[in-house]
């Protein structure tokens, strides 16, 4: 291929090099190197914000190595040799103005941040722009931008007149990368996600023309339904009005959430593959001041304040509520085709909510698959009633007798998983359901509290706290509606005197021991119904990483002795219990923990007071997850479920991602379940 730094032949009028005002490594972090298909995106809509009517990419092959060469070329109003100069010597502070338009034909722009033609590395270990455009002096002027991989910091820029004959516009070429990841522009779903992202601006700017590997990209081709709503969020007390624009997709399996401006040109977009799965779309949510929140989407992640949370909790609540009544009206529609036809293996309804639960449970797992139900009357009937008897009879089974007889892919029969797994198959359907998540929860939580390479990551506050705050029946199923977070001595005092129905709380704070005050993690209460007695459990949670100790242990102690100095907390039905949850004690500690005739833990219980029943423990996450199983354990031997860990990974994260440590928002690859099972995808 041509050396980017040899000069052109002819005699260029003017050339330099420019040296890109950042660091190689933070050239290499923009151009995402491995995400072609975004990369390819960039190079169209630059040339889109640069007027252009018609978008060409072309992927040359080379027969042993797959992709040997992209050409993104426009016949947009092209790059001056003054705006090359500028825009390939600085990142970000882009001339585009945020929720601007176009000079000539006051299109929307969408690129904002400088950082588009960073994404060519992504493509090539070459680069070169072959630009024309109209000086200010009226002269056509013909511009070379070059680029390697191993000067991603250095751009040589040629500029010379074009003649008269020339047209205005930008031709980009990127060779020299042979990695596999640019074998996915080959595959069809590079096309399907390309249409999604410029499905809205194509569909309002009819006169443009993108043609991908020699086929046009034509939303309109691919769309099965469309359906659009003004909403409102609220942030701070003030309500956000924003569009939501749902488009469903006759084929592929797209599914994403796109940031967009007003205007709907996209700013981010939110992989949402693994929700929906029967379902390919693309919800385009406008907004005018998205383009201010770009890159904000980890920051939700880790809890932070932006108008990006509620925004997208009220779109993806609007989403879900707008897929499921079409996933309803799709099944409904279907079963009383088949009842029609003859073929439909149940009445048309059942008596007992048994029945009901087995017909519901073969309605969501036929309708999934009601592709593979073809033929004529016969062979629908043997196929629904092989279903039926296989849901009746072997629903451990079920996934696997369907994939032989019906040649199901192995997206199918990973749908299909998750939704059984999400579905009871017997008179106990909704209990199923709960163990299955709690199971899956406990799983996770080991792995977060044990695994050697996460639990160091993992905090009290940012993490555990938070989680356990939704999943209290870890502790007793007890304390799973009444429950107080982070509050002072104070605040523990009236809550107390709530659960025993006392009156309002005298005036004055509650000090501890030592006259400051003290802050709880957690605070569950329950009511007796054998002794009506009030139960209080303060829990005080420790990250992993930090080993049970006496001053751990003191300090829990502390609250004890605050309650029983208080006289405002008498009462003689009550009994405390304060936790300290840790990973492991240290040895100095555990004879403390294991006096004679004592429970193991125990580490205070004061005699001399007669109000109430007080005592410290230091419990394991060992001992209190062994708890929580053994009271799942008659339940899960039924079932016969025991999630794998990327199961119970893949709970956590769908139930907790925006809590739980960065590394495990991802998913990672872990060994196959023995049992035969079908991992689900990760969420």
């Amino acid at each position: 291929m041509d050396n980017p730094f040899r000069p052109a032949e002819g005699c260029a009028v003017m050339a330099d090099h420019v040296l890109l005002e950042a660091g190689d490594d933070l050239v290499r972090q923009l151009s995402h190197e491995r995400e072609a298909v975004k990369a390819v995106l960039e190079l169209v809509w630059n040339s889109l914000d640069a007027d252009a009517t018609e978008v060409d990419v072309a992927i040359q092959r080379s027969g042993t190595t797959g992709v040997d060469k992209i050409v993104v070329a426009d016949n947009g109003d092209g790059i001056t040799p003054e705006k090359a100069r500028t825009a390939f010597k600085q990142v970000g502070n882009s001339d585009k103005r945020v929720g601007g338009t176009t000079d000539r034909l006051q299109r929307p722009l969408h690129g904002k941040a400088g950082r588009g033609r960073l994404r060519a590395f992504a493509l090539g270990d070459a680069t070169r722009w072959t630009s024309t455009a109209r000086a200010l002096d009226g002269r056509l002027m013909r511009t070379t931008i070059e680029s390697e991989i191993s000067r991603r910091t250095t751009w040589r820029i040629d500029s010379q007149p074009a003649p008269d004959t020339d047209r205005t516009g930008t031709k980009v070429e990127l060779w020299g990368k042979q990695a596999s990841h640019l074998n996915r522009l080959l595959e069809p779903k590079a096309a399907t996600q390309i249409t999604a992202a410029l499905a809205p601006y194509l569909l309002t700017w009819t006169d443009v023309r993108v043609t991908y590997d020699g086929q046009r990209i034509d939303p309109r081709t691919q769309i099965q339904d469309e359906e659009s709503e003004d909403l409102t969020f609220d942030y701070e007390g003030q309500p956000h009005p924003f569009t939501i624009r749902l488009i469903h997709w006759r084929t592929g399996t797209e599914r994403t959430i796109a940031l967009c401006d007003a205007a709907s040109a996209p700013v981010e977009s939110i992989d949402v593959s693994t929700e929906h799965a029967d379902f390919s779309y693309t919800a385009y949510v406008l907004w005018e001041p998205m383009p201010r929140h770009r890159n904000e989407i980890p920051l939700i992640m880790l809890g932070g304040d932006t108008p990006l949370a509620p925004l997208l909790r009220t779109a993806r609540d609007w989403i879900g509520a707008r897929l499921e009544e079409r996933r309803r009206r799709q099944r409904r529609q279907l079963v009383e085709r088949w009842i029609e036809e003859g073929v439909y293996p149940y009445p048309r309804r059942a008596e007992g909510d048994q029945a009901r639960a087995e017909q519901a449970t073969f309605d969501l797992v036929a309708t999934s698959i009601n592709r593979h139900i073809t033929g004529d009357k016969t062979k629908k009937r043997l196929t629904l009633s092989l279903l039926q008897n296989s849901l009746r009879h072997n629903p451990d089974e079920m996934v696997e007798i369907l994939e032989k007889v019906l040649s199901l892919s192995g997206d199918d029969v990973s749908h299909l998983h998750g939704l059984l797994q999400q579905t009871s198959l017997s008179n106990i359907i909704r209990a199923s359901s709960i163990v299955t998540s709690r199971l899956q929860f406990l799983t996770a939580l080991e792995h977060l509290v044990f695994d050697v390479d996460t639990y160091g990551a993992v905090k009290e506050r940012d993490h555990l706290h938070k989680i356990l705050e939704r999943e209290l029946w870890v502790f007793g199923e007890e304390f799973n509606m009444m429950r107080s977070s982070e509050i002072g001595l104070t605040r523990m005092l009236e809550h107390h005197r709530r659960a025993v129905g006392w009156g309002p709380t005298p005036d004055g704070p509650v000090r501890a021991v030592d006259g400051g005050t003290r802050r709880v993690d957690l605070m569950l209460s329950a009511e007796s119904h054998e002794h009506d007695r009030v139960r209080h459990l303060v829990i005080e949670l420790k990250a992993p990483s930090v080993d049970a100790d006496r001053d751990q242990a003191n300090q829990v102690d502390d609250y004890m002795q605050a309650v029983l100095k208080e006289p405002r907390f008498a009462n003689v039905e009550t009994t405390w219990d304060f936790y300290l949850v840790v990973r492991s004690i240290k040895d100095r500690l555990k004879p403390a923990l294991r006096q004679a005739n004592q429970p193991e833990g125990l580490y205070s219980e004061p005699t001399q007071y007669e109000h109430a029943r007080v005592r410290v423990w230091v419990r394991t996450w060992s001992e209190i997850l062994r708890e929580a199983k053994q009271r799942l354990e008659f339940v899960k031997n039924g079932m016969d479920h025991n999630p794998s860990l990327e199961q119970a990974l893949a709970y956590l994260r769908h139930r907790h991602g925006d809590l739980i440590p960065d590394q495990l928002r991802q998913a990672t690859p872990v060994p196959a379940p023995r049992t035969g099972t079908a991992r689900n995808p990760a969420v």
